[in-house]
């Protein structure tokens, strides 16, 4: 019963040299065919790819759409003449079979050979990795730059997330090049590469959130770490059961992606929330700093970092009304961009001649000596310094200096002898 119902209308419409010879769809084989020979049912051997027993070729040109094999254990009694559809799941037969599946013409693979392997969904996916990878090449640089001026506990958390990104793109890309070449690729090699990402973006989350409590930047005492650990780690478990459910449970035969699974909803409902938290630390950290550089910091880290926290929930919505076809490729891309934007951000505001402003270290801001040089002090500052004698020290904190014998000047002179507080002043 199972095989007739299964091969109902197939049969009505598929070739058979008995059953049907009126068919007008070439859409079955039968096995097992014999050894080192094609299979019985090609009847034109020049349609069948040279080192294999048959061939499918599809015949729609115009659009994509997903083609299936289903292989089953039914059997058509074309002996009897009544062309009849039965089991054979009680016979023992092993069946052992070497499927190569293509998207074109094999002959022409030359043309795109990051099209033929791949199915259309997955196509362009290397040109995105290249182009990504490209841009990291760009920025990184630059914040390995701003780096080495500034080592600091937040700058080192920072360049740990951009080469856990980095290197989570380059192992994908690895992935699709061998892929590319031999329609397998080196799975295990993107399994790493997307946990790399997963956890460069736990990482990164964190963070936002220590940025926004003011660490390391008001205060280098960290108020209310065990909350901060408790949400960053739930968040970072409920990312870890999407990456696990993503591997074993998602299928792009079923036109979902990993948000529209459940714990795709609690990761994307779970950051809603901490973006309300966060938003409440970032104003409550502002309201109880007075220093204008550091507002001005957190006004526009705030300001781009609640967009970085919405843009996800909103992908994943509007993808609900993507093709399949296109879906995978659309996230990603957003995806990678929002993140390489995020470290972009990242660069200007911790720039050296920027962050100078309102980093900390232990309780002393970083080194000031070329603060004036910059152009970065406006006339309060200066004059605030000039009318301090002996220790120079900033009313808000930022700048601490020690005039004695033999002290280096802003403008990179140095004098020594006679009264050092008296050519200090005036050489500032």
């Amino acid at each position: 019963m199972p095989c007739s119902l299964m091969f109902g209308k197939i049969h009505t419409i598929a070739f058979d040299a008995v059953c049907q010879p009126k068919g007008l769809e070439d859409f079955l084989r039968k096995v097992p065919c014999p050894t080192n020979q094609l299979c019985t049912d090609e009847d034109n051997p020049k349609n069948v790819v040279p080192g294999y027993q048959f061939t499918y070729k599809v015949q729609d040109m115009v659009y994509p759409r997903f083609w299936y094999i289903s292989i089953v254990a039914c059997h058509q009694n074309s002996t009897a003449h009544n062309c009849s559809w039965y089991d054979v799941r009680d016979e023992a037969l092993e069946l052992t079979y070497d499927i190569w599946m293509v998207n074109g013409d094999p002959d022409a693979k030359h043309l795109n050979p990051f099209e033929h392997q791949f199915s259309f969904e997955l196509h362009d996916v290397f040109e995105i990795y290249v182009i990504f990878l490209v841009l990291y090449l760009v920025v990184v640089p630059f914040w390995l730059y701003a780096f080495s001026k500034q080592k600091h506990p937040i700058t080192k958390f920072l360049t740990a997330c951009m080469s856990l990104e980095f290197i989570g793109i380059a192992f994908n890309l690895v992935h699709v090049v061998v892929f590319s070449v031999n329609g397998e690729g080196l799975f295990w090699l993107q399994i790493v590469g997307n946990a790399i990402d997963a956890i460069s973006q736990c990482l990164f989350m964190l963070v936002l959130l220590l940025i926004a409590k003011g660490w390391a930047i008001t205060n280098m005492e960290l108020l209310g770490k065990r909350v901060i650990f408790a949400v960053w780690g739930s968040y970072t478990v409920l990312n870890v059961i999407l990456f696990i459910w993503n591997l074993t449970e998602i299928d792009v035969i079923s036109n979902i992606d990993e948000w529209e699974t459940w714990p795709g909803y609690l990761t994307l409902g779970f950051r809603l929330v901490i973006m309300v938290w966060f938003i409440i630390e970032l104003r409550w950290t502002s309201r109880h700093n007075e220093h204008r550089n550091r507002l001005l910091f957190f006004q526009q880290f705030g300001a781009y970092f609640l967009v970085w926290f919405v843009y996800l929930p909103i992908l994943a919505l509007v993808s609900t009304q993507i093709s399949a076809l296109w879906k995978y490729k659309t996230i990603l891309s957003i995806t990678y961009a929002a993140d390489l934007l995020s470290f972009a951000v990242f660069i200007h505001l911790f720039w050296p001649s920027r962050s100078v402003l309102y980093l900390i270290v232990g309780e002393n801001p970083l080194p000031t000596y070329e603060l004036e040089i910059t152009g970065l002090l406006d006339d309060d500052e200066e004059s605030e310094i000039k009318s301090s004698k002996g220790k120079k020290t900033s009313r808000n904190g930022l700048i601490s200096m020690q005039l004695s014998e033999g002290v280096v000047l802003a403008n990179g002179t140095a004098r020594t002898g006679g009264n050092s507080e008296h050519s200090a002043e005036e050489s500032l």
